[in-house]
C-alpha cells in the first residue's frame, strides 16, 4: 500500500517496503498473466525475511489496518474503504479457500507429484515395465563392456483427462458487508474443504480405472468370498513387490472391519487412537476412510509411485468481480487432473466377489 516518503519513516522497519507498493488492479493482472497469486506476486516486490511474522500479503493487511482473525476481526466492507484496499479482498478470498483445501489432508496422502502445466492438455510418462523381462529390469552390476539393462519410459498414448472443481458463492456484497472476516472466512474454508474432496474422490477413480491409458489397476480377490481376514492383507501386501502398500483407502465399513481384526487390537494403538484420532496404521499403511471407494473393496497403493495430480495455474477466483463488490455468481474454482505414474503401485482387494 502505496505510501509518501515521509510517512514510511514512520512506520515500523518491516513495513516500510511493503510501503512503497502501489495497490492497484494492475497487481492482478500482472498476478494473472503469471499464473500466479497476488502473494506470491507480492513476495517477489516485498521478500519476506526469515524471522518475519508476516508474509508480504500479511504487511499489506497491516499498513492498511485490516485484521481478519480473532475476535476482534475486521468486517467484510474494511476491505473497500478505498480502491487500493479493495484490491486485497480478491487474494483474502483465495487465501482462506486454499486454507479449507489444506485441512483435507486425504489427497496429500496419496499423491507422489503435482506438476504444474500451461495447457488442458497433458500426455504423462510412464515405465513400460512389460517390454523387458524382469531379469533385464533388474539394476545389477555388469562386467566391463557389456550392456546396461534398459527399461523404456514413454509418453502416455492418450491424454489426462482434466476437469474443473469448484464453487459460485451465491450471496449479496450487502448480506456480506457487516459480518466479520473470521467468521466470512470460515465458509470460505468449507468451499476450499469441498473441493479438495471432490478432487480426491476423481484421483480415486483414476487408481482404480486408470487414466485412460490403459492402465487400471488389477484386482485380486480374498481367500474367502465376503470375508476380509489377516492372511489377506498380508497376501495383498506381499503383492505390491518391489513396490510396498503404505496407503489402503476403503469405505467405513471396511476400515471397521480391518480395525476389529483379532491381530489389530492392540492395546497401545487403540489408547493412541482415542488420544489423537489417527487410526491403526496395519501391516505399516495408512488407512483412509472414504465412502468414494465401492463396498466391500480396498485400494492399496504405494503413494511414493501411483499418482501424480496435474493442474494449471491452481485455485482462480474472479477478481475484477471481487473488487466492485460483486459477490454473486463469482466463481472459484481450480483446473486439475490426475495421472497414474506406475501402474503396479496401486492394486484393489476385492471381497465381495462372487
Amino acid at each position: 500500500m502505496l505510501y509518501h516518503e515521509n510517512e514510511r519513516g514512520a512506520l515500523p522497519a518491516e513495513l516500510r517496503r511493503a510501503a512503497e507498493i502501489p495497490l492497484t488492479e494492475d497487481l492482478l493482472v500482472q498476478a494473472r498473466s503469471r499464473g500466479t497469486s497476488l502473494t506470491e506476486l507480492l513476495e517477489d516486490l516485498d521478500p519476506t525475511a526469515g524471522d518475519s511474522a508476516l508474509d508480504a500479503f500479511e504487511r499489506q493487511l497491516a499498513l492498511a489496518g485490516i485484521r481478519v482473525s480473532g475476535p476482534n476481526a475486521d468486517t467484510i466492507d474494511r476491505f473497500f474503504a478505498s480502491t487500493e484496499t479493495a484490491v486485497l479482498f480478491p487474494e483474502y478470498v483465495s487465501r482462506s479457500v486454499r486454507t479449507g483445501m489444506t485441512e483435507f489432508r486425504a489427497l496429500d496422502r496419496i499423491l507422489s507429484a503435482r506438476t504444474r502445466i500451461d495447457s488442458d492438455v497433458y500426455k504423462t510418462l510412464y515405465m513400460d515395465e512389460a517390454a523387458w523381462p524382469a531379469a533385464e529390469r533388474k539394476l545389477a552390476r555388469v562386467g566391463e563392456g557389456a550392456e546396461l539393462p534398459r527399461i523404456d519410459i514413454k509418453s502416455s498414448e492418450n491424454t489426462v483427462r482434466i476437469h474443473k472443481f469448484g464453487r459460485y458463492i451465491e450471496v449479496t456484497y450487502e448480506a456480506l458487508r457487516r459480518k466479520t472476516t473470521s467468521v466470512v472466512a470460515v465458509f470460505l474454508q468449507a468451499i476450499g474443504f469441498q473441493i479438495q474432496k471432490d478432487k480426491f474422490e476423481e484421483a480415486l477413480a483414476v487408481l482404480v480405472d486408470g487414466d485412460g491409458n490403459g492402465n487400471a489397476a488389477s484386482v485380486t480377490n480374498t481367500a474367502a468370498d465376503g470375508t476380509l481376514t489377516y492372511e489377506d492383507l498380508v497376501e495383498f501386501a506381499l503383492s505390491f513387490q518391489p513396490y510396498q502398500l503404505n496407503v489402503i483407502v476403503a469405505t467405513p465399513a471396511v476400515v471397521k472391519t480391518i480395525l476389529t481384526l483379532d491381530e489389530f487390537k492392540d492395546p497401545a494403538a487403540g489408547m493412541n487412537f482415542q488420544a489423537t484420532g489417527d487410526l491403526v496404521t496395519p501391516l505399516g499403511a495408512q488407512l483412509i476412510p472414504s465412502s468414494a471407494v465401492a463396498a466391500n473393496t480396498l485400494i492399496g497403493l504405494d503413494r511414493r509411485f501411483a499418482l501424480e495430480e496435474v493442474y494449471e495455474t491452481g485455485l482462480v477466483v474472479e477478481s475484477d468481480r471481487l473488487i466492485r463488490q460483486q459477490l454473486e455468481g463469482t466463481a472459484i474454482s481450480e483446473v486439475a487432473g490426475f495421472a497414474k505414474v506406475i501402474q503396479d503401485a496401486s492394486k484393489v482387494l476385492d471381497i465381495d466377489w462372487a
